[in-house]
């Protein structure tokens, strides 16, 4: 029952003041009406001689219409006593003597009452009406409260049920009430098991504190713990972490009786967080490596440039340095090659070009690619080739990459003096390449990721490793897309490192062999070459280089100046730079291919992008080649000792 204090009473029931407010008023308008229409008998005396009752009958009616039937029998009663006393003979005396004035005043009479009694029963019927409407009212809005009631109750117990992340009540003891299937799977335990367990008996002692202030300073002082992270123990006593958010449970009286709880399993998360960490700590290190590999070679390049100018290129100084510098440019195309190919690698861009090799073969040959690294450092090597050949469908490229990066690798972690075998051999119809060392070895601890990108050993006293940490993760997708895979052992520190690769034989001993090698070049090459880049030092040197080939080169530094010389000079051979302002490479391309000059010469992009999409747009553009800057000797030489064909040859990237 609703108390009578409450907002509801006093705007649904009116109080006893209003009441007696309501009826003063009404009553007032039935004395106000009578006293009016008095004044008008009066006023018009001489019209209503024989009407006595007129403008009282009219002031009776509009009281009961508007006060209701108490005012307006009130009003009847003060009207019959107002119109004998005054305007009925024997005036000023409540005689009635005369029988018209007898039945006038009982005709009013009855009729005022008759008004009074219509407006009361029609009053009732409208009260009995609204009562039970209101009854009606009354009885629709509980059932559709029961009804939601009903509802939200069905949708948080499918909620409860269902709900991947933990739901628990627990009382302001910490005893756990209540979990739902997903909380008691993150525990490991049963619901009976966790009704015998407070919420602490669940949490390492550690955040014991912590909540405590939680549960003080804002579940129960502010309605709501905010999203928080702590760590909760399974049953089978590992600490896991989880983030979670309470509320306060009341009671009809508004009493907190317990806290609920919405727990999530973080686990994953915290993983990936940490995973992100790392990268993000690795990629640091990679930028300083990074930095550091590329300065280096900076500094032997700069002071070769002095001594070739204080020796005039002259003397075995002066050869000392080119070999030097030359060493050195080497080293920073291979640095950049390398960040290259794990680009290729990580978006799949690698297209193998496999042929039937003889593994021996490819091995010698990445021996021989390394062999000035080898002796520099000092190590002793020695190669243990197979009893028969050892046939593999292979791409021969990425094969000498692989062993090559191995053998340098053995380089970097073996002091002066050590050995490095390698063998070659197959077993079990599988191909089998080791490269074992004597260096410094790997700790146990970092075994598992030797082959991840960035991943370097750690430099000893002295020894400067070099390299980006990406050479061992090229092996180890250059190999797994050969269909093969690689391992690494080691027996830990200062006890060397041995890396197996398997591959898989060749299968079709009857395959076509491996191709021929192309003879000695042609004769006839271009003379007349063309070189197009907006720097100009890159292209004044470049043209410097051609020239002491024995060709006849000239110079452009903007794709107009190159469309001029071009119909001009009409060179043979075209060198032209892509990322130039204004008129870009693709576009001077397009437009050299329409001048008679440009049908004829061979277009060769020289840019520093090597990537896929870089050569499809080089393709579409209208060149015949396309060379990564810095180009190498060989590279050069097969363009411009390369016989002449009209129209231009196909296009095909140069690596």
């Amino acid at each position: 029952m609703v108390n009578e204090k409450s907002p509801d009473k006093l705007a649904f029931e009116p109080s006893g003041v209003s009441i007696v407010r309501r009826k003063a008023r009404d009553y007032g308008l039935a004395v106000l009406a009578v006293l009016a229409a008095m004044a008008v008998r009066f006023l018009l005396d001489g019209f209503l001689a024989d009407q006595p009752y007129a403008p009282f009958f009219l002031a009776t009616l509009v009281v009961v219409v508007f006060a209701g039937s108490g005012p307006g029998v009130l009003a009847t009663l003060l009207s019959v006593i107002s119109a004998k006393y005054f305007f009925l003979a024997p005036i000023g005396s409540f005689e009635i003597n005369d029988p018209r004035s007898l039945a006038k005043t009982a005709i009013f009479t009855a009729i005022g009452l008759a008004s009074c009694l219509a407006s009361e029963l029609i009053s009732r019927r409208r009260r009995a009406a609204g009562d039970a409407v209101l009854t009606s009212l009354k009885t629709q809005l509980r059932g559709e409260a029961t009804k939601s009631l009903q509802e939200s109750e069905q949708r948080y117990r499918l909620l409860f049920e269902t709900s991947r992340d933990g739901i628990a009540t627990v009382d302001l003891s910490g005893h756990i009430q209540d979990a739902n299937p997903a909380f008691q799977s993150m525990l490991g335990h049963t619901m009976d098991e966790l009704r015998a367990l407070r919420y602490q008996d669940i949490t390492p002692l550690r955040w014991h504190d912590a909540e405590q202030a939680i549960v003080r300073d804002r579940i129960l002082a502010q309605g709501d713990s905010g999203e928080y992270e702590k760590e909760y123990i399974h049953k089978d006593g590992s600490v896991f972490p989880v983030s979670l958010r309470a509320w306060p449970v009341m009671d009809a009286g508004g009493e907190v009786i317990a806290m609920r709880a919405f727990v999530r399993d973080i686990t994953d998360r915290k993983r990936v967080e940490e995973a992100l960490r790392d990268a993000d700590r690795r990629k640091d290190e990679f930028i300083a490596t990074l930095s550091h590999e590329l300065r280096n070679p900076l500094v032997p390049i700069r002071n070769g440039l002095q001594v070739l100018r204080k020796t005039g290129g002259q003397g075995p100084f002066a050869e000392r340095a080119q070999a030097m510098m030359e060493r050195q440019v080497e080293h920073l195309v291979r640095l950049v090659d390398d960040l290259l190919e794990v680009s290729r690698v990580s978006h799949g861009k690698i297209e193998l070009r496999k042929e039937r090799l003889d593994l021996a073969v490819v091995v010698d040959r990445a021996v021989d690619l390394n062999r000035e690294l080898i002796d520099a450092a000092g190590v002793l090597l020695r190669v243990a080739p197979p009893d028969a050949p050892v046939l593999v469908d292979a791409d021969p490229v990425r094969l000498a990459q692989i062993f090559g990066n191995l053998l340098n690798n053995a380089v970097n972690y073996t002091d002066r003096g050590g050995h490095i075998e390698v063998a070659v051999r197959r077993v079990a119809g599988e191909a089998i390449v080791s490269v074992a060392d004597t260096g410094v070895g790997i700790p146990k601890d970092k075994l598992p990721h030797v082959f991840d990108l960035f991943v370097q050993g750690d430099a000893t006293l002295g020894r400067d490793i070099g390299g980006l940490g990406i050479g061992l993760s090229l092996v180890r997708s250059l190999v797994e897309l050969h269909g093969g895979e690689v391992e690494a052992h080691s027996e830990g520190e200062a006890r060397g490192s041995r890396f197996i690769v398997r591959l898989p034989l060749a299968t079709n001993l009857e395959a076509n062999a491996p191709p021929p090698r192309s003879g000695p070049p042609a004769a006839g090459s271009p003379r007349r070459v063309l070189i197009v880049d907006d720097t100009r030092e890159v292209a004044d040197s470049f043209a410097i280089l051609l020239e002491t080939l024995g060709v006849q080169a000239r110079v452009a530094y903007s794709g107009a100046q190159g469309l001029v010389a071009s119909s001009e000079f009409e060179p043979e051979l075209v060198f032209l730079d892509i990322g130039m302002p204004g008129m870009d490479g693709f576009e001077t391309a397009r437009r050299m291919r329409d001048q008679p000059a440009g049908r004829k010469a061979v277009l060769v992009a020289l840019t520093g992008w090597g990537e896929d999409e870089m050569l499809r747009r080089v393709k579409e553009a209208g060149f015949n080649r396309h060379l990564t800057k810095p180009a190498s000797m060989a590279d050069l030489e097969a363009l411009l000792y390369a016989a002449p064909t009209y129209p231009p040859p196909l296009w095909r990237a140069v690596a």
